[in-house]
């Protein structure tokens, strides 16, 4: 492609063929404009693969940078180029590292069909809008406020009101400009577009794609209220995940204070023992139990998914709703288990001693020793001498634990997307998958290994509630 290029003094000669776009008969001088150019090259520009951009903002650059890396040339429109001398030499710096030309409005309309309307609603009615009649805009403002009501209107339709004879499509302002310049490394890759004008949303949509993102219909213009909220929203879809795990963890943690606190004592008769182990060895306890319940849930669904397309005999009908938002929910469920095994593996390292799990350990040696009290009195006790060598369950266990963990580690880099946009689909499927339920056994093993000499023991009020590492087994075995 044969992008603009500024010389020393950053200006060109731009021609370009605009007929009835009030800017002339096909010849713009940029000095009737107000801006200086050098006659170096007079190229007519393929008009399909012109764009304009109204606005020489932040996001502005950026969305002309990525046009331009996808072949297109793009013209910047500013109200006033010619601004202030300073000004003007550092806007026309920063243009000129996108790749495209900085010219005025009036310029940059006269290029182009396609324009990217990339400035706030406020400054709407400032535009040339005689000079978009005709022309397809793509809208790409957002909101600092979610507004409502029934005379409510978006940016979007608004600048179609102001505009009737044009096609406004609303898209791209859920992409940050970073996301732009960046390959949408930074988080979805989705562009949202609405739109009353089916052949508009089209054309944007071959452009969303060939910028190497994935255009969503979202419907009529209308649909643009919905689309300009999205940034306004905070993380909306970790909100059920973060609920469902701390429910478990909540259940789990009522759990284990009637089990290990209160029964325990009641049924000792001894009100003052084991509290001071809430903090941390019950929460210990629990985010163990609660990620391997979180890890179960991630892959529970494909299970019961692959049930349902057996029973109903095809793959092509929709699931029911709840599972369809279980599945949805898989990748947030997989983070917040990686965060909560983080923390169980942190916690055991400086828990996991002889005194506190014995039972992983080689067996102690006790001894007979005669103690000094003072000068005069010497008590015989007996002397526990712990070994700090794990026995063959010790070893498995703490071996099926580092497997796990590691394993979760490889899950959750795979999950990003700057990660997942260099694995094939068989590589991230193998990931995702095999060694998702490989991580889930050796999780269970580990809990296994840990308490196999407990695993049938009951505990809590007088014997009657299961104890932890139980718990934890029920929705790996399902």
């Amino acid at each position: 492609m044969d992008n603009p290029s500024f010389g020393i003094d950053g200006t060109e000669l731009i021609i370009v063929n605009s007929v009835g776009n009030g800017v002339g008969n096909g010849t713009v001088n940029g000095a009737a404009n107000g801006v200086s150019y050098d006659a170096k090259r007079n190229t007519i520009k393929d008009p399909d693969k012109t764009v304009a951009v109204l606005g020489s903002g932040d996001y502005g650059r950026a969305i002309s940078r990525r046009f331009v890396n996808s072949g297109y040339t793009v013209y910047i429109g500013s109200r006033d180029p010619n601004r202030s001398k300073l000004n003007a030499t550092s806007c026309r710096f920063l243009v000129r590292q996108t790749g495209a030309t900085l010219t005025s409005q009036e310029v940059a309309l006269g290029a182009a069909n396609v324009v990217i309307v990339a400035v706030g609603r406020d400054y709407y009615d400032y535009l040339p809008l005689s000079l978009l009649r005709g022309k397809l805009l793509i809208d790409v403002s957002n909101n600092t406020e979610r507004r409502k009501g029934p005379h409510y209107r978006s940016n979007a339709e608004y600048l179609q009101g102001l505009v009737p004879e044009a096609k406004v499509v609303k898209g791209f302002n859920v992409l940050s400009a970073y996301a732009l310049e960046n390959g949408g490394i930074q988080g979805s890759k989705e562009v949202y577009l609405a739109s009353d004008h089916m052949d508009a949303k089209t054309k944007v949509s071959d452009i969303v794609r060939m910028m190497g993102f994935h255009p969503v219909d979202w419907g009529s213009l209308q649909a643009s209220r919905d689309i300009e909220d999205i940034p306004l929203l905070f993380m909306p879809s970790w909100k059920r995940p973060v609920a469902v795990v701390f429910g478990i963890f909540l259940f789990m943690w009522i759990l284990a204070l009637f089990s290990f606190q209160i029964c325990y004592n009641w049924a000792k008769g001894d009100w003052h023992g084991e509290w001071k182990h809430i903090a941390m060895i019950n929460f210990n306890r629990v985010i163990a139990i609660t990620a391997i319940w979180t890890l179960s849930f991630c892959y529970l669904p494909g299970l019961i998914a692959a049930y349902i397309q057996l029973w109903r005999g095809t793959k092509y009908s929709r699931f029911p709703k709840w599972l369809d938002d279980w599945l949805k929910m898989r990748k947030q469920l997989g983070l917040l288990m990686l965060g909560l095994a983080g923390m169980h593996a942190c916690i055991s390292v400086a828990f996991l001693t002889p005194q506190t799990t014995e039972w992983v350990y080689e067996e102690p040696q006790k001894i007979r020793a005669q103690v000094l009290v003072d000068a005069n009195t010497t008590l015989t006790e007996t002397i526990t001498l712990y070994n700090f060598e794990f026995n063959w369950r010790g070893e498995l266990f703490l071996t099926m634990g580092a497997i796990a963990t590691c394993l979760l580690v490889i899950l959750g880099i795979t999950s990003l997307p700057s990660v997942t946009a260099t694995l094939s689909w068989k590589e991230f499927t193998f990931i995702q998958s095999k060694l998702g339920w490989v991580a889930l056994i050796a999780a269970a093993s580990h809990d296994i290994f840990l308490a196999w000499h407990f695993m049938f023991l009951y505990w809590g009020c007088f014997r009657t509630l299961p104890i932890g590492p139980q718990y934890a087994l029920y929705p790996p075995f399902i």
